[in-house]
């Protein structure tokens, strides 16, 4: 029997689909859960594994290396930077990730951090709670111009709500849906036109090579003083040092951060200001979101060994 090892705490939450399917299978299926796991503790439980769902946990070239009964790793997500696909690749594992699965929800949750930001919600709450009444003068959004990063299924998402609030929506991408960007009246754009004419500006793209600290003093200069940056993407796209500068120099007026480079960000200077509004990496995280990360990750892992066993069927 074919064991699998899920780490995400939240799979199979709502629902008992996700481990019915792996059981329904015939797996073995064994659930760890810990926050910050390090390689060595990543290896360790998976000693004797065929397969693994993944979090947030590193599944470096050291790790995949040390464990040689692996043959599957699925995301339980989007980003796969914390997976070397590459080291994947040369051990003959198959890597998969389940896009589609809380785009609504992240998409959900970053225009929630655009209303706050604008309208300082959190921070008139935090204060009435408190016992001081703090009346904060807001930004508009209706009719605003909004910058998107990455139009993918998340980006897409963004651009519906959007377009619900009357935005201007100027959008960049690497390869384009026209059909998407005609019926959503999408403006092509450069980076650099984005950063200098969005009133707010949303991340939606990969961390790697090419885009990690995509977004540091320079870019942060080229925005209005009057923007708002939303990250609830991934961490290393923005340099937190520069943005941290950034914000307590008026450079820009606002950061919605639900990504941080290390997570949690405990000790960060950013949760010390009150333009920012921070959250611990849960965007994604919404009930039918949660209940769709977790059958899309069984179906795949179930579908991966599959088809590892086609191909070693004398093993």
């Amino acid at each position: 029997m074919k064991k699998v090892k899920v780490f995400p705490s939240s799979f199979g939450k709502f629902s008992n689909e996700p481990e019915k399917i792996l059981t329904d299978a015939g797996l073995k299926v064994d659930k760890y859960f810990k926050a910050g796991m390090t390689e060595d503790e990543l290896i360790e439980q998976l000693q004797g594994y065929d397969a693994a769902i993944l979090g947030l946990e590193p599944m470096t070239a050291k790790v995949i290396d040390a464990c040689k009964d692996l043959k599957v790793v699925t995301r339980y997500g989007v980003g796969m930077d914390n997976v070397d696909l590459d080291a994947a690749k040369r051990a003959g594992v198959r890597t998969y990730n389940t896009p589609g699965a809380n785009s609504n929800a992240v998409a959900d949750y970053a225009f929630g951090m655009i209303l706050d930001l604008a309208r300082s919600i959190s921070a008139e709450s935090a204060a009435l709670k408190g016992g001081k009444v703090s009346k904060y003068t807001g930004y508009p959004v209706y009719g605003t111009t909004l910058g998107i990063v990455g139009l993918g299924a998340i980006g897409k998402c963004m651009a519906r709500r959007a377009k619900g609030f009357g935005m201007r929506i100027m959008a960049y991408d690497l390869f384009w849906d026209e059909a998407f960007v005609k019926e959503f009246d999408v403006q092509k754009a450069s980076l650099a036109e984005i950063y200098e004419q969005a009133d707010f500006i949303t991340l939606h793209c990969n961390l790697n090579d090419e885009t990690r600290n995509m977004i540091g003093m320079a870019e942060l200069r080229q925005m209005k003083k009057s923007a708002f940056l939303v990250n609830c993407a991934r961490g290393g796209l923005v340099n937190e040092d520069d943005l941290n500068t950034a914000l307590r120099e008026g450079i820009i007026s606002g950061a919605g951060i639900d990504a941080f480079c290390h997570e949690p960000p405990v000790g960060s200077p950013l949760l010390e200001l009150n333009n920012v509004v921070a959250a611990p990496h849960v965007a994604g995280s919404s009930i039918d979101s949660i209940n769709n990360m977790g059958i899309f990750s069984a179906q795949k892992t179930v579908a991966g060994l599959e088809a590892w066993e086609q191909e070693h069927p004398n093993i």
